[in-house]
C-alpha cells in the first residue's frame, strides 16, 4: 500500500478541515491485484464511520461507463450498429431541429441535414446537451415556462429538446447516452438496470450498484452524505441533485454504486479476455472518434471544467480526444499518461484505465457543486501517485 497516498487522504480528509469530506480510492492492476484501497474521511456528518468498499455513491456520469459498456453489447449481438440511424428507434428524435440565436436575441429553429446514428450518441457528437450548462437551451426552456430537467429523472422529458450543432460535426457533453440507453431498453424488451443486472453485474460480481435507490435499502443504507462547501468554507450536508425515485432508467446520470463495483468493470477492460465484451470492442472505447484538431476536438478543449480534474488542465489541441466511453489522452499531460480512458463525475468522482501501464483505478466523493477545487486537487494527488504503481 502506498503509505504517501494514505497521508495525503488522511489529511485532507480530516473532520476539523474542511478540505474535502468522505474519499474512497482503489487502485488495481491488469491481473486483478488490488495494489491500493483506501478509505478517508466520513461517510456522514453524524458519525465517524470511514469509507470502506462497500460504501455507496451518487455516482451521476460514471452511469455512462456502464451504459457504454452495454451499448457496445448490442452491437456485438448484431442488433445495431455504431453508424446505423437511430431514429426508427427513438421517433422522439426524428426530424430534430437545430437551436441557434438571431442577431435580435429571438430563437432559430433550423432542421438539421444530418441524422443522429448510435455513435453519435454514445461519443457526444449528437448536438444533445445538458440545459442547465447551456445558456442557450435554457432560453428555450424559459421560452416554454420550463425550468432545467437534465436532472429531473424522466429522459424523454430531459432530452426531447433541439440540437445545438448538427450531428457529427462538433463535440459537447450532454444526455446521448442517456438516449443509448432507451435504445438498449427498446431492443431488448427490458429497463436498462435489468439488462445491465443480467449482462455486467451479476458477470462482475456487483452488489451494490442500482437505478432504484429506494428499492435496494441495503445500498441506501451505506449511502455517503452529500456535502456542499458554503462560501465561507466549511462542509455542511446537502441534498443530492437527483431523485431516488427517478422515473426512468437513466444511462447517462442515474446509478448509484460503489468504488469497487466501479472498479471491478475497469479490471475487465484491463483483461486480455474480458468477461463483458470482445477484446475487439474494448479496442474501440481507446480509439479516437474523431480527428486531433477538428471541430470536435475544438469542441473538447472548450469544455475543459469536463477534464481539467483528470489531465491537469492540459490545454494543447491535439493532446485529448473522445473515445467510446471516456476522455482518451493522445499524448502524456500533467496528470495522465498517453494512451489513458478516464472520465470523472459531478460530485467528485473519477476513473481512469490505462492498458500499456496495466493500471486502472477510480476515486469517489460526494461534494457539490461540481467542479470543487478542492476535490479537483485531491483528485490530481490521488492520479499521481496511481500512475506510480505500474509494474511496467
Amino acid at each position: 500500500m502506498d503509505s504517501t497516498l494514505d497521508d495525503i487522504l488522511t489529511a485532507r480528509t480530516a473532520k476539523d478541515a474542511d478540505d474535502v469530506f468522505g474519499v474512497f480510492a482503489t487502485v488495481v492492476d491488469k491481473n486483478g491485484e488490488t495494489l491500493y484501497s483506501k478509505g478517508a474521511g466520513r461517510v456522514k456528518f453524524d458519525s465517524d464511520e470511514v469509507p470502506n468498499e462497500d460504501t455507496t455513491y451518487w455516482a451521476f456520469s460514471w452511469t455512462k461507463l456502464l451504459t457504454t459498456v452495454a451499448a457496445l453489447q448490442v452491437v456485438e449481438r448484431g442488433q445495431i450498429a455504431l453508424d446505423d440511424e437511430v431514429e426508427s428507434l427513438l421517433p422522439e428524435l426524428k426530424n430534430p431541429d437545430i437551436l441557434s440565436e438571431g442577431a435580435d436575441g429571438g430563437l432559430i429553429l433550423t432542421p438539421a441535414a444530418n441524422k443522429i446514428t448510435f455513435r453519435h450518441l454514445l461519443t457526444h457528437q449528437s448536438g444533445i446537451v445538458y440545459d442547465g450548462r447551456t445558456p442557450l437551451l435554457m432560453k428555450w426552456r424559459q421560452s416554454r415556462g420550463e425550468s432545467a430537467l437534465s436532472f429531473s429523472g424522466d429522459v424523454i422529458k430531459a432530452f426531447s429538446t433541439p440540437l445545438v450543432f448538427e450531428p457529427g460535426e462538433n463535440w459537447a457533453y450532454g444526455g446521448g447516452l442517456d438516449w443509448a440507453g432507451v435504445i438498449i431498453e427498446r431492443l431488448n424488451h427490458m429497463k436498462l438496470g435489468e439488462n445491465m443486472q443480467k449482462n455486467i453485474f451479476d458477470p462482475l460480481g456487483m452488489r451494490h450498484t442500482t437505478f432504484h435507490l429506494n428499492a435496494r435499502p441495503e445500498i441506501n443504507a451505506k449511502l455517503m452524505d452529500t456535502a456542499m462547501r458554503t462560501p465561507e468554507g466549511k462542509l455542511v450536508p446537502t441534498a443530492p441533485w437527483y431523485p431516488a425515485d427517478a422515473v426512468t432508467d437513466a444511462g447517462g446520470i442515474g446509478i448509484v454504486t460503489s468504488v469497487a463495483d466501479q472498479v471491478k468493470v475497469l479490471a475487465d477492460l484491463l483483461k486480455d479476455n474480458p468477461t463483458v465484451l470482445k477484446r475487439s470492442s474494448v479496442d474501440a472505447m481507446f480509439t479516437p472518434q474523431f480527428s486531433k484538431t477538428g471541430p470536435q476536438a475544438v469542441g473538447l478543449m472548450n469544455m475543459p471544467f469536463m477534464h481539467e480534474n483528470l489531465t491537469g488542465g492540459e490545454k494543447t489541441l491535439g493532446k485529448l480526444s473522445f473515445g467510446i466511453g471516456g476522455l482518451v489522452t493522445l499524448d502524456e499531460t500533467p496528470l495522465l499518461p498517453r494512451h489513458t480512458l478516464s472520465w470523472g463525475a459531478m460530485p467528485g468522482m473519477a476513473w481512469f484505465v490505462n492498458r500499456e501501464k496495466g493500471l486502472a483505478g477510480a476515486f469517489g466523493t460526494q461534494m457539490l457543486p461540481p467542479g470543487d477545487k478542492n476535490v479537483n486537487s485531491l483528485i490530481g494527488e490521488f492520479l499521481k501517485e496511481a500512475m506510480k504503481m505500474a509494474k511496467v
